[in-house]
């Protein structure tokens, strides 16, 4: 996955995805506020379809007792007359149909001057035939040769409440009312995309602001672990020698390595930590032993081997550290076997132990100490290979190998503010970079 600065990450990935959020809701509130006008345009047509077939009924009473006749003959006459039988402002009824229970129509009445008539027909014949109960009703919009409908059912009850017959038919919306619900909709759906434009546009600095505290407070906390790691290592390495310039070597050589390698940024973060605190159980040696100018005896080594266990033990405590025991704990293995605390061999030694063996050696030959002189690169070179497959690693000592004289030139012996700015900006790219660790402006590193 890809990784930003939080500043880079704000202005580009941050606005791109409140710009999709708000796109997103923005849709969504508009389709229910279109389905919203739609249900109550649904429901006005239901109540005006109660309505008409109130009047509807009042007038077929009428006939009946004007004429006495029967309900149907009455119902025929009034939906014979030639105009629709029901007109509002809103539209009217262009298809009326009244059925029984069987489905059997009983009336019928349509308007001759509504266009498309055999499409709205065809609409309501392939309509299954619904049976509301008394208070229920059955709605559904429809659009015909560019008209608005609402197909409507309901019952028609009688003076004493009982369902008698049921009433469907299409009403036609007329164009004005149209026209309004067009721009009521328009109107709806730019209202919703303004407050959601308004909202978001009031989150963001809000959000910003947010993300730039958590990010400070971020910054400062991996700042304080990089002091640790720097202190803690630099500490040991000073009390081991008079300089911790070793430690910088070391962690440079390494991470070299281990780029050349192609390890991944969690890998490198355990390989700079580990080859820094390599030697940190030494702060549990005793001086007599640490500090003796001369050869260690066999108790005397033993006594010096603890130190790998008792590096492990401090590592280990901090959470943050504690991946270095990768290197801390398997240093001194050998890729052939052989090496301390656990004989371990080959690739059952951590790859971050394996690389630091090739770069802790090569220091090693070539810095001066008091007991001798630096070696030459070739004469490093020469050693090393003598140790392959037996002490190191042959693909890791191959891959040294080939930036080798460059590393050598640039680190072999040297001293200095060069080695902490180099591991410095290392970190920098290791530790601080994406927004796993909220990077905030500059983080300073490897001190």
């Amino acid at each position: 996955m890809k990784t930003y600065p939080l500043r880079i990450f704000v202005r580009r990935i941050l606005v791109l995805r409140l710009g999709i959020a708000t796109a997103i809701i923005a849709v969504t509130v508009a389709a229910a506020a279109y389905v919203s006008q739609q249900a109550l345009l649904a429901r006005e047509v239901a109540d005006l379809g109660r309505r008409g077939v109130a009047t509807l009924v009042e007038r077929v009473r009428n006939v009946m007792d004007r004429e006495r006749t029967d309900a149907v003959s009455a119902l025929r006459e009034v939906l014979a007359r030639g105009t629709p039988p029901v007109v509002y402002r809103a539209g009217r009824f262009v298809l009326f149909q009244v059925y029984d229970r069987s489905s059997a129509v009983l009336a019928e009445g349509a308007a001759g001057d509504q266009p498309g008539m055999d499409q709205v027909r065809t609409f309501v014949v392939s309509q299954p035939v619904a049976f509301p109960g008394v208070d229920g009703d059955y709605v559904q919009t429809a659009r015909i040769d560019g008209g608005l409908f609402v197909y409507t059912v309901v019952p028609i009850v009688d003076r004493g409440g009982s369902v008698v017959a049921f009433a469907r038919g299409m009403f036609a919306v007329s164009p004005e009312v149209a026209e309004q619900m067009h721009w009521a909709i328009l109107r709806n759906v730019l209202l919703a995309v303004a407050i959601v434009v308004a909202v978001a546009a009031l989150l963001f600095p809000v959000i910003l602001h947010l993300m730039g505290r958590l990010a400070d407070y971020s910054t400062h906390l991996l700042e304080a672990n990089l002091e640790t790691l720097s202190v803690l290592g630099s500490a040991i390495a000073k009390r081991d020698s008079d300089t911790d310039a070793h430690n910088y070597r070391v962690s440079l050589y390494s991470a070299r390595i281990g780029q050349a390698l192609g390890l991944g940024r969690a890998e490198m973060q355990t390989l700079i930590k580990g080859s820094f605190l390599h030697d940190v159980g030494k702060i549990g040696i005793p001086d007599a032993v640490l500090l003796k100018p001369g050869r260690l005896d066999e108790g005397e080594f033993t006594v010096m081997q603890s130190h790998v266990e008792k590096g492990v033990d401090i590592v280990q405590r901090s959470s943050w550290l504690r991946d270095g025991i990768a290197v801390a704990g398997y240093h001194h293995e050998k890729y052939g076997g052989g090496g301390y605390p656990h004989n371990l061999q080959g690739e059952d030694i951590p790859i971050a132990a394996r690389i630091f063996a090739v770069a802790d050696v090569f220091d090693a030959l070539t810095s001066a100490r008091p007991y001798k002189k630096p070696l030459t690169f070739e004469e490093a070179m020469e050693l090393l290979e003598q140790g392959r497959e037996r002490h190191f690693d042959p693909t890791i000592l191959d891959a040294f190998a080939k930036i080798a004289r460059g590393l050598h030139d640039r680190y072999a012996g040297h001293e200095g503010e060069s080695l902490r700015q180099e591991l410095a900006a290392l970190v920098a790219d290791y530790f601080s970079a994406g927004m796993e660790t909220l990077r905030y402006g500059s983080v300073r590193g490897g001190r």
